[in-house]
């Protein structure tokens, strides 16, 4: 049966084994873990997977091994209602594994093993998926090695040639920098972190970094700023939309959680200020859960998130665009709302 697929996701799946610390331990030392979990995860799993449980249609392309963990990850990716026929299997490298350490405060440090990752194979990218597809969305880490950096440049191409939106999430590698780089103009979605937007243009404050970007061709900046919320740019302006305050007990995908609200809202033809609340929220949801929090994303969720919080302190000026996102949210899965 084929789908007709909305979003085409490129980037690392892998497992997550998470393990809550009282504290940190030093080199050399022994930790005991107060609990452990283990998840699907990798930055464009979770945002395949958030997407998905929001409504879209999502194919994503990665490769996984030939182990048992690649079960657990597939698993994770199935139950999301993510599409896995442009997942690949390799038959000697390991499925990716993440070993993130949490302590109290919700801070991760994260031991990553790309695993078969790396190995994703641009041949076996399948065109079908980008014929009707309307946005490709790339994880920056995927630069990193060959062959998964030519998987991405041909993935670029195939949605050129189709006429999809390209969105990137560029992740912090010094070793991707250039290739970064000379990807900007192609791309339409920026979503960096403040810290990726200092090291690609090498300027410091928001605002620089986003118009330096804009400058080299993206055409919509979402620059992540954690708890001080997001700044979108573009050349329709500039603005800050701040975060909704939460209790944050797992900073784990987040920022993939946060692509996802905005990607979806521009798909559905939201305006950036829409846009941008319902990335904050959906950030903020996930922030509040363990680990990467995708299970608790959905259109319901998202809903009763905002309606608790729409007149919150600082949000004033934006009840607009809070309100906007309450009544698509409410058509997702209810009647139309009339304004």
């Amino acid at each position: 049966m084929h789908h007709m697929v909305d979003i085409v996701v490129l980037g690392d799946v892998n497992v997550d084994v998470i393990a809550r610390f009282t504290k940190y331990p030093t080199e050399g030392s022994d930790a005991l873990a107060d609990s452990i979990e283990f998840h699907g995860g990798g930055s464009a799993a979770n945002t395949a997977m958030a997407l998905s449980r929001m409504g879209c249609v999502v194919s994503l392309i990665s490769r996984l091994g030939s182990d048992p963990w690649a079960s657990v990850a597939l698993s994770s990716l199935h139950q999301a209602g993510v599409l896995l026929t442009g997942l690949q299997q390799d038959p000697a490298v390991r499925t990716g594994l993440i070993y993130i350490v949490v302590t109290p405060g919700g801070e991760r440090t994260m031991l990553s093993y790309r695993g078969a990752n790396a190995w994703t194979d641009a041949e076996q990218i399948r065109e079908e998926d980008f014929v009707r597809a309307r946005l490709l969305h790339l994880s920056g880490y995927a630069l990193l090695t060959e062959p998964q950096r030519s998987a991405v440049l041909r993935a670029v191409e195939l949605a050129e040639n189709h006429a999809l939106t390209i969105s990137l999430d560029p992740g912090l590698t010094p070793a991707t920098l250039d290739d970064l780089r000379t990807l900007l103009a192609r791309i339409d979605i920026l979503l960096p972190t403040l810290a990726e937007a200092q090291a690609i243009t090498g300027l410091t404050a928001a605002d620089d970094c986003a118009l330096a970007l804009l400058s080299r061709g993206v055409q919509t900046v979402a620059l992540k700023l954690g708890k001080d919320g997001c700044l979108v740019s573009s050349k329709d302006g500039r603005f800050r939309i701040p975060a909704f305050p939460i209790e944050a007990r797992d900073s784990t995908g987040a920022g993939d959680s946060f692509d996802a609200g905005f990607l979806m809202a521009h798909l559905k033809g939201l305006d950036s200020h829409a846009c941008a609340v319902l990335a904050n929220a959906m950030g903020a949801l996930a922030a509040a859960q363990v680990g990467a929090g995708t299970q608790a994303l959905t259109p319901q969720a998202a809903l009763f998130f905002l309606r608790e919080r729409r007149y919150t302190q600082g949000h004033q000026e934006h009840s607009r665009a809070i309100e906007q996102v309450i009544c698509f949210l409410e058509g997702v899965f209810a009647p139309p709302c009339f304004v």
